[in-house]
């Protein structure tokens, strides 16, 4: 499902990201490499189920995040999402942290995930320090904390040879009453990188 429509909250402006913006992106988010966002802009518009939206404040772009459906086609997707859709890669730049950037990407995420029938939403974040403002952001909006710590690998495309491994959990937030909050054994593909 494609999300076309822009969101406003706060000051921050939330939108997919295009071809006409991509010069600002990589000015505005330059802790990321042109070719970063280049190959995340062509996820976008291939149309496989992946939709990255930017935030914007003053005509700046300040963050992003990634959102992928599972693809039924795929015993290993469809394993472990179990229908929730799967957030990639929230991270808003150092000087516009806690000024509602996250927030604002998150809640338009999750509109677009309700959008497209997604039973709720699965993400990792990493349990070191370093993460405790995105942990305390998603328990938040309302994510549960699945527990147990597991290690997610994950390649750098840009730097060939380079390969990382995080101590991670899984947070989930299920969007009825009525459906399964436990993601036991879940895992996830993408490094899913989380800085609010």
């Amino acid at each position: 499902m494609r999300h076309d429509r822009e969101t406003r909250a706060g000051g921050i402006v939330v939108r997919p990201t295009s071809e006409a913006d991509l010069p600002g992106i990589i000015s505005g988010i330059a802790s990321r490499t042109p070719e970063q966002h280049r190959r995340r802009l062509d996820d976008h518009e291939r149309g496989t189920g992946f939709t990255e939206l930017i935030a914007w404040r003053d005509g700046v772009a300040v963050g992003f995040v990634g959102l992928g459906f599972h693809d039924d086609s795929s015993p290993e997707e469809l394993m472990e999402s179990r229908g929730y859709a799967l957030v990639t890669d929230l991270h808003v730049e150092v000087p516009h942290r806690r000024q509602g950037a996250g927030r604002a990407l998150m809640l338009t995420l999750e509109d677009v995930a309700r959008e497209a029938g997604a039973a709720g939403v699965i993400l990792d974040a990493a349990t070191s320090e370093s993460f405790a403002a995105a942990r305390a952001l998603y328990r938040s909006l309302g994510y549960a904390d699945q527990g147990g710590p597991y290690l997610g690998g994950w390649s750098d495309p840009d730097v060939p040879g380079r390969h990382l491994v995080d101590e991670l959990r899984v947070w989930l937030k299920p969007f009825s009453a009525g459906h399964d909050r436990r993601a036991g054994g879940t895992r996830h593909r993408d490094r899913g990188t989380v800085a609010t």
